[in-house]
């Protein structure tokens, strides 16, 4: 094989990674720029409940929606959808629930309890990414 033979094809690989570099810093960016914000709204939105406990489905099924809509870098995807999944969780083992009577709930506070361990470890993940990254 000649060197220009050789050199198209090694060109269109640096055109490709090059993209795929810049796309991943684009989604790293945006990350560092919009997970912040939002995992504070998202706080607050869950601190509120406890003056409305009946909005507390709806509250949760939002936060898992704006949670599910965020684009992670590759390097933090997995930390992400661990949090994700541990909010998902949550807002399901919620739907169980009878907030009318919550002494009725007390079958379910292992699972609450493992979910909130899930939910620290994840979160403590994604911060030391953003730490480190952001």
């Amino acid at each position: 094989m000649t060197s220009r033979a050789l050199a198209a094809p090694l060109a269109l690989t640096a055109l490709l990674l090059a993209g795929c570099s810049s796309e991943e810093a684009e989604r790293q960016e945006a990350f560092c720029a919009e997970v912040p914000d939002l995992l504070s709204e998202i706080t607050d939105d869950v601190n509120a409940v406890q003056s409305d406990p009946q909005s507390a489905p709806q509250v949760l099924d939002e936060a898992v929606q704006r949670l599910e809509a965020v684009d992670p870098p590759e390097a933090v995807a997995d930390e992400w959808d661990d949090l994700v999944s541990s909010w998902r969780g949550l807002s399901d083992l919620l739907d169980q629930a009878d907030l009318t009577d919550p002494s009725a709930n007390a079958d379910l506070a292992p699972q609450l309890q493992e979910l909130q361990g899930e939910l620290v470890s994840s979160g403590e993940a994604v911060d030391a990414y953003g730490k480190e990254n952001c």
